[in-house]
């Protein structure tokens, strides 16, 4: 008979490491690094735990465990279920997201997938968050800054303006970034200018990036090395049809990306960072229809 990591003690649920004073990336028992893992910001007043996941653990019980006396939030990063769908666990709290991502939370309740997954309840209303707005933890202050999302429409990053923590979701990361935004015009051209416009605002002020799957924290160097990689991929220079990695999965095409067919999807890897994009979708012009 198997036992579900949730009938766990709380405390063995999660393992957490610290990236910073006051700053934890916790890693759930399931063990799987490809998967979503929250991190857990601290303040006088406040834990606010960047992503939920849908990881099938109780977060909330080991927040309030490991972080007692604290007021407890919730800042999505974006809108997909394996960053929100936990957020039912923290109804009571505020639950920061973009306006874009409160929309695609609501339509992915609307259509559930066939399996199951991501079927917790709709059951909060978010405050909504935007370019610039300030989270305040209680002597630590949370920047939201604008990130024209690539991976998703409704992505958002969070400066940590104490510690210089940069939480940016799935548009970094140490995996692969996919560029698979279904809004816009996702495109490689796109993502060099949101790292470019991004490298800008942080300048003298982030110190580490802190991503969601695949491991944290990376040196704030990746931002460089990105903007390197898609500018290789904008010179001409094509990435690997093999795109299968140690999380993206053992089929060398994996899936279909922005509902382009298999045979346009490449892996660029450039100075440890790595790009599965469109070839069909490079330069902005490529997105105009």
């Amino acid at each position: 008979m198997s036992v579900s990591f949730r009938d766990w003690p709380v405390n063995k649920q999660f393992m957490r490491r610290l990236v910073k004073p006051d700053t934890w990336y916790l890693q759930g028992v399931t063990m799987d690094n490809a998967q979503s893992q929250p991190h857990v910001v601290v303040g006088d007043e406040y834990a606010l735990i960047i992503d939920t996941t849908d990881l099938d653990l109780d977060l909330r019980a080991y927040v309030e465990e490991n972080f007692p006396g604290k007021k407890l939030a919730v800042a999505c990063t974006h809108s997909h279920g394996d960053h929100t769908e936990n957020n039912y666990q923290f109804a009571d709290c505020p639950i920061y997201m973009t306006q874009i991502a409160w929309e695609e939370v609501q339509a992915s309740k609307k259509n559930p997938r066939p399996n199951g997954q991501w079927s917790h309840p709709l059951n909060y209303e978010p405050v909504i968050i935007g370019d610039g707005d300030i989270i305040d933890l209680g002597g630590r202050q949370i920047e939201c800054l604008k990130f024209a999302g690539c991976h998703s429409a409704s992505s958002i990053v969070y400066l940590d303006l104490k510690y210089g923590c940069l939480f940016t979701g799935d548009e970094f990361e140490g995996g692969q970034v996919l560029i698979m935004g279904a809004r816009g015009n996702n495109c490689i051209e796109l993502y060099r200018d949101n790292c470019v416009a991004l490298k800008e605002k942080i300048a003298g002020r982030a110190t580490c990036v802190c991503p969601p799957h695949n491991g944290s924290p990376i040196d704030i160097q990746i931002l460089d090395n990105m903007i390197e990689n898609c500018e290789q991929i904008m010179a001409g220079r094509e990435g690997m049809e093999d795109i299968r990695s140690f999380t993206f999965g053992l089929n060398p095409h994996g899936y279909a990306i922005g509902g382009f067919v298999n045979d346009d999807v490449r892996r660029s890897e450039w100075k440890g960072t790595s790009i599965v994009y469109n070839k069909k979708r490079i330069f902005y012009k490529d997105c105009e229809a």
